[in-house]
């Protein structure tokens, strides 16, 4: 990227932005901004934002959110103590373990793959393309010639 043509075009379209003319706004515009203003703050307090709910609501509120939050990080502590759910754990991670061995075991088929394939030499490898593509041809040619003869008027 060329930095001095961005500044210099950034510089340009800034001029250009600058000399346009002020869009005035419509003149309804005010009232309906005024209007959309005095109907929310006559909404009652539970449509209203958090904060502009009343002190001993927000108080409430508050309470009753750390009393959750306190239970479930209670619960989930005892959670995890018990047997089933350890036992639940342990067959997880059994699984988790065997996604690994499987992944590495495919890591290394596939790495085995690339290293024989690199072996083989490139001429070899255009030989097999090739013949894979004039093998493809005959089949697309020979079921073209079929179909046309299965369904040829006599």
């Amino acid at each position: 990227m060329n930095f001095e043509y961005e500044k210099r075009l950034e510089a340009a379209i800034d001029r250009r932005l600058k000399n346009l003319p002020d869009i005035p706004a419509p003149a309804s515009l005010i009232a309906r901004v005024m209007d959309v203003l005095e109907r929310r703050l006559h909404l009652p307090w539970y449509r209203q934002s958090w904060q502009r709910w009343p002190p001993v609501l927000q108080s409430a509120a508050l309470v009753l959110l750390l009393a959750l939050f306190a239970g479930i990080c209670v619960g989930s502590w005892d959670l995890s103590h018990l047997t089933g759910v350890m036992a639940m754990t342990d067959k997880v991670s059994g699984w988790i373990s065997d996604a690994g061995t499987l992944w590495s075991v495919v890591t290394t088929v596939v790495n085995v793959l690339v290293v024989f394939v690199k072996q083989l030499g490139t001429g070899f490898l255009i030989g097999c393309s090739v013949a894979m593509a004039l093998g493809y041809a005959v089949f697309v040619a020979l079921g073209t010639a079929y179909v046309r003869l299965a369904f040829a008027r006599r």
